[in-house]
This record gives structure tokens, C-alpha cells and sequence, in this order.
């Protein structure tokens, strides 16, 4: 599983195994509990390591969270990146809310995203992968390109769609990309939480209508 990082040191690869390591027993304890009611003391019991070892990892518990996100927005945007060009707005809105509802390893993270959202924002995200995780879970980017999809974040790929979606005149708003950006998260999350309480209409429809 960890043959790619052969050419590296121990120590860096040691630090690989146990960071994901702890983001697969979170992954399985979140089959039974929401990821707020998880313990770092149930974590390190499912891992197998001392509170203090846990800490040199990830400095709160929300850090893993953090980590999954900077992992899961990479692979989303890799995705993005093999879109036809001619792809409609419409057909791009509705693949990505149809990825984020096909998560199936980490599915409540994406209820913590909001939370996240709300009081801390993705540009405050400190979790960044080091060169051993990136060619561990992407080894087909290349090194020079580390620092700009550790930067990356939903807001900046929704401001990308967003603005090149207006450039084609399929949106109408007269508003800057950021103000698009943030209108298109809304469009997620409020399309996510009415799905959760009458999953019989399609809510993304509604709400893109506004955009």
C-alpha cells in the first residue's frame, strides 16, 4: 500500500502511515457515531497509540477533519479537470452535488463542512500535505504544482465555475467572482440540508434557479 513512498525516508513515511491511519479509524467510527461525538480517546483506542502521539499529528481532533478536506477538494478538483470543455453550468452543478452525496467513506464530514464553513472558513485551513502525501494520494501531480492544491479550497473552485459559466452567459447575475462563489455555496448547502429533511424533490434545482 505504501510502495510509492519507498524512496523516501522513514521518517516521512512513518508520518504518512500514521496520519492516515487515524483518518481510516475515524472513517469506521463515524459508521456508528456522528463525527462531533467522536473522541480523540476513542480514536486512539481504535489506532492504537497514546493521546500524546495522536497531538503530534493533528493539533485538535478537528485538524483530521481539516485533512480530509484539503484531501477531498484535491481529488474534486482533479476530477474538474477532465470535464469536457463545452460542459454546460447546469450539468457541472449537478456532477458535483451528485460527488459530494456519493461520498461514501467520509459521508457526515460533509455535515461538519458546514459548520466549518460558518465558523472558520476554508481559507484558515492549516492542513497542507507534505511531498510523501502527495505522492502517496496523488502521484500523478507534480511536485511544483504542491503549493497551489494545498491552497485550493471549494470557494476557489466555485468562483472558477462561476466565472467562466458568466464569460459564456450562463449566468446572469451581475455580481463579482467571490459574490458568485459564495452563492453557488449556498446553493450546496441549502440543496443538502432540504434533501436531508424531504429527499423526495430536487432541491438543487430550485435553489440554482438564483444563479
Amino acid at each position: 500500500m505504501y510502495d510509492s513512498l519507498n524512496h523516501f525516508p522513514l521518517r516521512k513515511i512513518n508520518f504518512v502511515k500514521t496520519r492516515t491511519t487515524i483518518l481510516k479509524a475515524i472513517s469506521q467510527l463515524l459508521k456508528e457515531k456522528n463525527f462531533s461525538d467522536i473522541t480523540v480517546d476513542e480514536i486512539c483506542q481504535k489506532v492504537q497509540i497514546s493521546r500524546g502521539t495522536f497531538f503530534n499529528y493533528f493539533s485538535t481532533k478537528e485538524h483530521v477533519f481539516h485533512y480530509f478536506l484539503r484531501i477531498y477538494t484535491i481529488k474534486l478538483s482533479l476530477k474538474i479537470e477532465k470535464w469536457d470543455k463545452n460542459m454546460s453550468f447546469e450539468s457541472k452543478i449537478q456532477q458535483l452535488y451528485k460527488w459530494f452525496n456519493e461520498e461514501e467513506d467520509y459521508p457526515k464530514f460533509l455535515d461538519s463542512y458546514i459548520s466549518f464553513l460558518l465558523n472558520i472558513g476554508e481559507e484558515e485551513n492549516e492542513m497542507k500535505l507534505t511531498d510523501a502525501e502527495f505522492v502517496f494520494f496523488f502521484d500523478n501531480i507534480k511536485e511544483e504544482d504542491y503549493a497551489k492544491y494545498n491552497s485550493l479550497t471549494f470557494q476557489k473552485i466555485f468562483e472558477d465555475i462561476c466565472e467562466e459559466a458568466k464569460a459564456k452567459g450562463e449566468i446572469k447575475q451581475d455580481l463579482s467572482k467571490e459574490e458568485l462563489g459564495n452563492l453557488l455555496s449556498g446553493v450546496f448547502v441549502s440543496s443538502y440540508l432540504t434533501d436531508h429533511l424531504n429527499p423526495n424533490i430536487n432541491h438543487l434545482n430550485i435553489f440554482s434557479t438564483i444563479l
